[in-house]
């Protein structure tokens, strides 16, 4: 039975420009001139060199597919690839999750802070007894490249665990969904994961013990490691502007901080019914509920910074049944209940004597 899960994240967000100079430079040490490599993405050399640089995913599978057309002879091209993503090439994201007191931690940091990395797979973390399932999903790709990136990024993840923990990362077994490659193909597999691949299995999955979620990184600094994911949040903020009819819905519910409309009130306002405007969502990688606590973590901070309401005030105004489960929200979003939140912003909670910021909040 499995004892947790890390959610499924989308993988269509926009991505730093250094996966472009790693697989530039992967196909240049292979002979391809940097336009061929280039072609039909609609980047030319001089962005490829802007270190804020960012693209879209489409843009990143287009590369790869080129690469994958004009060197067809190399069926480890997609390995040799993952190995190119060191923790320097991840930047703020690497550095927080080389500085997590634990693997484990390392781990949930990374998964919070997934569009800082370059995955186009996506993956699901569960502890099932003593063990760790990692199950990596590529459905969703083109076929034409799916291969390619699933070892990309495997390999890129082995690469990563090896530099956090300054040694391999002991692998019970390694689940393959494609049948069995040639044999140069399974030695390569079997050199990077430590075990021989098993193929033909039901999912691509990797999985080691449990315990070593426990395991003491060696670089750990508590204070680099919250430094770095502080900053990371602001660029994952950035990069997950809201776009489509997900845009719309998020501007609704962000327009009456005193009224939160619900999924009918909001899909009649926009000429649909609920049904659709799901569908709508669904197909931009969103979702009603997913929005609705995006705002109301948004207006939460916003209220307790700057408004003279009290929690359960706040509470109504945000749609909840009752202060208590406001409570256990805000730890959630926050780490902490709301008291000490206000506390560490130099907010008096209403009531309690001193100075409060105040503003209109309309019921």
């Amino acid at each position: 039975m499995s004892l947790k899960t890390v959610p499924r994240q989308l993988w269509d967000f926009r991505r730093g420009m250094a996966t472009v100079r790693v697989l530039c430079q992967l196909g240049q040490d292979h002979g391809l001139p940097l336009a061929d490599v280039l072609r039909h993405t609609g980047l030319s050399q001089a962005q490829t060199e802007d270190p804020r640089g960012q693209i879209d995913a489409q843009q990143e599978i287009q590369l790869i597919r080129n690469l994958v057309n004009l060197l067809p002879q190399h069926p480890t091209l997609g390995l040799e690839a993952g190995c190119r993503y060191h923790v320097t090439t991840y930047g703020l994201w690497g550095y927080a999750v080389m500085a997590s007191p634990t693997l484990g931690m390392g781990i949930s940091m990374a998964s919070r802070m997934l569009n800082q990395t370059f995955s186009l797979t996506t993956n699901e973390v569960e502890q099932v007894g003593d063990q760790i399932m990692v199950t990596y999903h590529s459905d969703h790709l083109p076929a034409e490249v799916s291969q390619f990136i699933m070892d990309r990024d495997r390999a890129a993840v082995v690469t990563l665990q090896r530099e956090i923990l300054g040694r391999p990362l002991a692998y019970r077994a390694i689940l393959m969904r494609r049948p069995e490659p040639a044999p140069e193909v399974v030695a390569a597999y079997t050199e990077l994961f430590g075990v021989r691949p098993l193929f033909k299995q039901a999912q691509d999955r990797s999985l080691f013990a449990a315990a070593l979620m426990h395991e003491p990184l060696p670089q750990a600094d508590p204070h680099t490691a919250a430094l770095c994911e502080q900053m990371c949040k602001r660029l994952v903020d950035e990069r997950g502007a809201r776009t489509g009819v997900a845009a719309q819905v998020r501007d609704r519910l962000m327009r009456t901080p005193g009224h939160i409309p619900d999924m009918e009130e909001i899909s009649a306002e926009m000429g649909m019914t609920s049904r659709t405007l799901r569908r709508h969502l669904t197909a931009e990688g969103a979702s009603f509920r997913a929005l609705l606590e995006e705002v109301r973590s948004t207006l939460a901070e916003e209220l307790m910074t700057r408004a003279t309401l009290t929690h359960s005030e706040i509470a109504e105004r945000l749609g909840y049944a009752d202060v208590t489960t406001f409570i256990e929200a805000f730890r959630r979003w926050r780490g902490v209940p709301p008291s000490e939140f206000r506390k560490a912003q130099g907010v008096e909670r209403p009531g309690a004597g001193g100075p409060v910021r105040r503003r209109f909040i309309p019921r």
